[in-house]
């Protein structure tokens, strides 16, 4: 596919690489010769020096013969104004960066309007990510398949776990659990685990099942923290605002620690039931004050990594009960893994996540086996996908154990109405059924794609 990229900053780099990867004719605009610059020689993609809400940039870079435009830039309006722009010169899917709470509110009347095929909100979306967490403290990282009715959690086995030593075709006997490990990072590979496999300390297992039976499951391996009643948030930015007005509606008590006064007075007006403390929570006597040490969570969340992976430290070695850290820069994830931060937020990785659905999607016809989501796991080593099973195919009605699925890839949870079924070799799919596959193999589009040749 031929995309036009305008936006070159982090965001817009993250995108434009994985959309290389999967062998898309990319082309990106933007004005700041360093950002190009850095995308050039690291990315197989064309680079546009102009303001990419202008006709004659837009024009130059080939929009009107573009399958898709995509404006991420920091600036909302400009984002706006290129897909606009982009749709007068012919291209006909355009995706636009909103992050302002005031845009994003309107989004259904500006999306018609502007006849925008899909809303980029990173901070939100970082934020809907963080709620999930903090709904199962003991895990890394939550993903959401099937509007909520599976989940994927990723968490590192303990030396004293139970499961330490277990064989996984004795998992579902021993703890009577509906659920299914379907990866395993191990000594620095990501494999795709069959019956036979051990576990052993250290490992980080990526679950997947029912929701309602995730929390049970923690509990009878001794994993299980604390819900999380009380949450003490670092930074006053959109993500906070989101994320504290999802807290605030399930109950949750929400405190604010902003150093800026004036934005302090911004934040009381859109949450005016959170505790709004004014203070530097880089400084630990400011934490233990307001009293990290019985908090029941901590979310880094201010503009730099380096304050977020610190006070984050402080608040894990304080007894925060959980400690969640938003990171723009992967390396300084890659740092500090040593020092048992393990859940992290990259509002990027989010977005570009969005964009591959949305562009691998495109790709198949409407009533193809598409792809409804897809997140990349394992450090970007593994994809966990989910397939919407739309129209009838040879493979539907007949067992999976006798399908030729491929060695690299695992079928991990059917989901059929509201039930979630973790499927033996004498399940099958059928037609309706949403299907989460679990794979090592890239640039998969359709649910066809997991069969061997």
């Amino acid at each position: 596919m031929k995309i036009v990229l305008v936006g070159a900053g982090r965001m817009g780099q993250e995108i434009a690489r994985r959309l290389a990867e999967e062998g898309h004719d990319i082309t990106v605009i933007d004005t700041d010769t360093d950002c190009l610059e850095e995308i050039s020689t690291g990315v197989d993609a064309m680079v546009l020096y102009g303001n990419g809400a202008d006709y004659t940039v837009l024009t130059e870079a080939g929009v009107g013969e573009a399958d898709l435009l995509i404006a991420v830039t920091s600036d909302d309006s400009v984002n706006m104004l290129c897909c606009l722009t982009g749709k007068k010169l012919g291209v006909s899917n355009t995706v636009a960066r909103v992050r302002t709470m005031e845009y994003f509110r309107q989004m259904v009347f500006l999306k018609d309007e502007l006849g925008l095929s899909l809303v980029l909100n990173p901070e939100q979306a970082a934020a809907s990510e963080i709620s999930r967490i903090l709904r199962f403290p003991s895990a890394a990282k939550v993903e959401s398949f099937a509007k909520g009715r599976a989940e994927m959690v990723e968490f590192t086995l303990a030396p004293e776990s139970p499961l330490c030593g277990l064989r996984l075709v004795k998992l579902r006997d021993k703890y009577a659990s509906n659920l299914l490990i379907c990866a395993v990072e191990h000594d620095g590979r990501v494999i795709i685990p069959k019956g036979d496999f051990v576990l052993s300390a250290g490992d980080v297992l990526h679950v997947v099942g029912p929701s309602a039976e995730m929390s049970a499951f923690f509990k009878s391996v001794g994993s299980y923290k604390r819900s999380v009643r009380d949450v003490m948030i670092l930074g006053g930015g959109r993500i906070s605002l989101y994320l504290g007005s999802a807290l605030l509606d399930a109950g949750i008590r929400v405190r604010i620690i902003e150093r800026s006064e004036e934005h302090c007075e911004i934040i009381k007006g859109f949450l005016p039931r959170a505790e709004i403390l004014l203070g530097d929570g880089t400084n630990p006597k400011v934490l233990e004050e307001e009293g990290i040490r019985t908090t029941d969570a901590f979310v880094a969340l201010t503009g730099s990594d380096q304050n977020n992976i610190i006070t984050s430290m402080f608040a894990a070695r304080s007894g925060a009960g959980k400690v969640i850290t938003k990171v723009n820069d992967d390396c300084f994830r890659r740092m500090v893994d040593s020092h048992k931060l393990d859940s992290f937020v990259t509002p990027k990785n989010i977005a570009a996540d969005n964009i591959v659905t949305y562009v691998r999607a495109m790709q198949n016809s409407i009533d193809a086996s598409g792809i409804e989501s897809l997140h990349e796991i394992a450090d970007g080593k593994a994809e966990a996908l989910e397939f919407s099973i739309k129209r009838p195919a040879d493979y539907l009605g007949i067992p999976l154990k006798s399908l030729r699925i491929r060695r690299d890839t695992l079928l991990a949870a059917i989901i059929r109405g509201n039930e979630c079924i973790i499927p033996g070799g004498n399940d099958c799919v059928k037609l309706h059924d949403s299907v989460i596959a679990v794979t090592t193999k890239f640039g998969m589009q359709q649910f066809d794609d997991i069969f061997e040749e």
